[in-house]
């Protein structure tokens, strides 16, 4: 009897884990098409997006990887590097520099003193752990970037410290950077596409995400299998114990 209900346990067990690896793999084919078409997609002006993001009427993921235009003065004071990245093989760093928003070019009332100060953290892109950080454009710089949102830590991962002024961070959590740069938004962050004027050569642009659909499919079809094998055992050892009487 124990035989028996553990063997209907283990196939009820890995029928439902092959439907949950084939629910992910249709939610990675759902989340692949939405950023698809926000990559392809014409930029918009930034300062309309932060202008939603402050009424509510949209959050901070629905415009995730969306291709934005923005144009202001680096506070290249402020710049720090976001340590432990890799590119094609390559481990380096991002420099993140807080962008002034330029918002004398709007033609709109409906921005306050406090939205004309607002500033957007931007990565710059990435450049070889050897290569000294170069400088940020000085003067106006007119930007088409890709919004990200706030990082966080992972389990297992290392964390930034939760006090001090950071030179260095693993995370680009955007909370914990308003500490040290004022007006920062905290929902989003660029990272540059195109800049006028360019930036420095030796940084070179953050690579498109992979959009693969990962292992989800084959890990449902060995669990579907996994179950039919365990079965067909279980009918073999049933039809010799009722021959052996």
């Amino acid at each position: 009897m124990i035989l028996h209900v553990t063997v209907v346990a283990a196939i009820v067990l890995m029928i439902n884990l092959g439907l949950w690896q084939y629910s992910r793999y249709g939610e990675r084919i759902d989340f692949n098409k939405i950023v698809s078409a926000r990559i392809d997609a014409q930029p918009k002006q930034l300062h309309s997006l932060l202008t939603e993001l402050g009424t509510d009427s949209i959050e901070a993921s629905d415009l995730e990887w969306l291709n934005v235009s923005v144009s202001g003065t680096y506070l290249d004071d402020q710049t720090l590097l976001a340590v432990n990245r890799s590119q094609e093989g390559i481990s380096g760093v991002d420099p993140l520099t807080p962008l002034l928003i330029d918002h004398d070019s709007i033609n709109t009332s409906s921005i306050d003193s406090e939205s004309r100060d607002q500033v957007v953290l931007v990565n710059r892109g990435f450049i070889n752990q050897a290569t000294a950080t170069p400088k940020a454009p000085a003067g106006t710089v007119q930007l088409i970037a890709r919004v990200r949102v706030s990082e966080s830590r992972r389990f297992g991962e290392l964390s930034d410290p939760t006090t001090g002024r950071l030179s260095e961070v693993i995370n680009i959590d955007l909370p914990r950077l308003s500490q040290q740069i004022k007006n920062l938004n905290t929902d989003i962050y660029l990272e540059v596409l195109d800049s006028q004027p360019k930036d420095s050569p030796a940084i070179a642009r953050i690579a498109d995400p992979v959009l693969s659909t990962g292992s989800h499919l084959s890990y449902t079809a060995q669990w579907f299998i996994f179950s039919v094998f365990v079965a067909a055992g279980w009918v073999v050892v049933v039809r010799r114990k009722l021959k052996s009487g």
